[in-house]
C-alpha cells in the first residue's frame, strides 16, 4: 500500500514553532547546520514510533526524552506542542488527516497530557479526543492512533504513519558485527541492508543483487559482480568483484568496500525496497559530486515506478543540479532570533525565474542557506613570543 504524506503542520515543535507546508512526491530539505534539518524529519518518524507494532506515545516521548526535549526553545515551558499531518493512501479518494496535541513537563504535576486528538477522512470527523466522560488522566497518554481496538475506523492511516522508513546510511556501521542490533538501528538505519540482503529467498536477492550491479558497474570503476556470502559462524557478507590483471577478478567484501561505494550500495538497496514514504537523511556523504547529481533522477525513478514518496536532507549543491526540481520540492530552513522557519521554494521568487529560465537550483539555494559571515570563519593568528 503506498502512502504520501502531503501536509505537515508543526506548533512549538523543537526548533520550529510554526510550520505549514505542503509536500509532493519529492522533497529537500536544506538549511545550514543545527536549523534542524533531522528534527523536522523526525515529525514523521514521531508519528511512526506511536503507529507501529509495539509503539506507543510514552515510548515516543521517551526514546526524545520527554516533551521538554520536544518543545521549542523558543516557547514557554507550558506552551503545548502540536503535529498535524494531511497523508493520502493508494486506491482511496479521500484524503486521511491526524492531529496531536500534547501539553506537560517532566515534573509529576505537569505530566504528559493529550490535549487534542483528531482524526478525519476527508469531510467525516472519525474521532475527537478528550471526550466529556474520559476523566481517567492514565488514558491521556494513551493515543487511540497505538490502541488497535480503537483504530480500527482509522487503520488504513495509522497503518500509513506506522509505515514510514528511515534511513540514514552509516558506512561503519554496515561493517560492524552488530550492525543489526537496537542501538544500531536506531542511530543508523538502514546501514543493516547487508543483513536484510541476506534474509531474503535465493531468487528475490539474486534479481536484486543484479539490479545493483548494473547501476554500480557504471559508477564504480572496475566493479564486475555482487555476492552474498555468510563466514564460518553464518555471519552475512557482501562481495564485490573488480576486474584486474587476473583472469578471474578479485572479491573484496565490506570490510575493504570504499565507504562511498558501501553507501551507494546500500542507498540503491533501499530505493529498490517497498512502497512506503522514505526518509533519507544526507545520502550525499561519500558519494562523488557527479554521483550525488544523478541522486534526485533515481529518487524521482524510484517514486514512478512504486509511488513511493522520497523526502531528503542534504547540504549538497550538486543534489539541487538536476533541471528537473521544482521549486516547490525545495523546503528551505531559516533560522531567526526566535525559530526555524520552513520556507517553499516556490515562495522565493528567484528561484522560480531560475526554474523558468530552466537554470540549476543549487547554487542558488545554497546561496540562500549559508550562515551569514561564513568568510571570516578563520583560525586565530598565534601571538609571538
Amino acid at each position: 500500500m503506498a502512502a504520501r504524506f502531503t501536509r505537515l503542520a508543526l506548533s512549538n515543535w523543537r526548533n520550529f514553532k510554526s510550520v505549514d507546508v505542503a509536500l509532493g512526491s519529492r522533497a529537500f530539505v536544506v538549511g545550514p547546520n543545527a536549523s534542524g534539518k533531522s528534527n523536522l524529519l523526525d515529525a514523521f518518524l514521531f508519528l511512526r514510533d506511536i503507529a507501529a507494532p509495539g509503539g506507543s506515545l510514552v515510548r515516543a516521548m521517551e526514546e526524545r526524552r520527554g516533551l521538554e526535549h520536544i518543545r521549542s526553545l523558543h516557547a514557554g515551558a507550558t506552551s503545548r506542542v502540536k503535529v498535524e499531518i494531511e497523508v493520502e493512501v493508494e486506491g482511496d479518494p479521500e484524503p486521511w488527516v491526524y492531529l496531536l496535541e500534547l501539553s506537560g513537563g517532566a515534573s509529576r504535576k505537569r505530566r504528559l497530557r493529550i490535549e487534542q486528538e483528531v482524526v478525519r477522512h476527508g469531510p467525516e470527523l472519525l474521532l475527537e479526543r478528550p471526550t466529556r466522560d474520559e476523566t481517567d488522566q492514565l488514558l491521556l497518554t494513551q493515543t487511540h492512533l497505538e490502541q488497535i481496538s480503537q483504530s480500527l475506523r482509522f487503520r488504513p492511516l495509522a497503518d500509513a504513519l506506522a509505515s514510514a522508513v528511515h534511513v540514514h546510511l552509516v558506512p561503519q556501521v554496515a561493517r560492524a558485527p552488530a550492525r543489526g542490533e537496537e542501538l544500531a538501528k536506531r542511530e543508523a538505519p538502514g546501514s543493516d541492508f547487508i543483513d536484510q540482503l541476506a534474509r531474503l529467498a535465493d531468487r528475490p536477492r539474486d534479481r536484486a543483487l543484479r539490479r545493483i550491479e548494473k547501476l554500480l558497474q557504471v559508477a564504480v570503476p572496475r566493479f564486475s559482480g555482487l555476492n552474498v556470502t555468510r563466514d564460518d559462524v553464518g555471519r552475512p557478507h557482501l562481495e564485490a568483484r573488480y576486474e584486474h590483471w587476473h583472469l578471474r577478478g578479485g572479491w573484496q567484501n565490506e570490510q575493504e568496500f570504499s565507504d562511498g561505494t558501501l553507501r551507494l550500495i546500500g542507498l540503491l538497496w533501499t530505493l529498490d525496497q517497498g512502497t512506503a514514504p522514505l526518509l533519507l537523511e544526507e545520502p550525499e556523504l561519500s558519494l562523488h559530486r557527479d554521483i550525488i547529481r544523478q541522486l534526485p533522477r533515481l529518487f524521482a525513478q524510484a517514486t514512478q515506478r512504486t509511488g513511493r514518496q522520497i523526502l531528503v536532507s542534504t547540504h549538497a549543491e550538486e543534489m539541487l543540479a538536476d533541471r528537473g526540481i521544482d521549486p516547490s520540492e525545495i523546503l528551505i530552513l531559516e533560522p531567526t532570533k526566535d525559530q526555524t522557519k520552513v520556507i517553499q521554494g516556490s515562495e522565493k521568487p528567484e528561484l522560480l525565474h531560475a526554474a523558468a529560465a530552466k537554470v540549476p537550483l543549487g547554487r542558488l539555494v545554497m546561496s540562500m542557506t549559508k550562515p551569514k559571515a561564513i568568510e571570516q570563519l578563520a583560525l586565530p593568528i598565534a601571538e609571538s613570543r
